[in-house]
């Protein structure tokens, strides 16, 4: 199941908007990502859910690669551009992006 997910075609001006804007006064698309590390929480049954996870992991994973290039998967500041992309690209609804 495809939920139609399509990379934007140019991460890097995206990225560049969202570095020059007031965002303490407009507000900020986020895109919010939780691991469970005790293992308590039960496994997903959604099947939406299960059909998202994939295709938002596979845009983190592209535009990683066009963002930061190399990063280690540590480097918190090239996960920050990469879900500051996906937030306003894709989820930030007065976007123009």
């Amino acid at each position: 199941m495809s939920l139609g997910y399509v990379p934007h075609p140019d991460p890097e001006t995206v990225l560049a908007d969202c570095e020059q804007r007031a965002l303490e006064r407009e507000g900020i698309p986020m895109v919010l990502a939780l691991e469970d590390l005790t293992g308590g929480l039960p496994p997903v049954r959604d099947a939406s859910a299960l059909a998202e996870g994939p295709e938002l992991a596979r845009l983190l994973g592209h535009y990683g690669e066009r963002l930061r290039p190399g990063a280690a998967d540590d480097d918190l500041k090239a996960l920050a551009s990469v879900l500051t992309v996906l937030a306003r690209a894709h989820f930030d609804e007065g976007s123009k992006a």
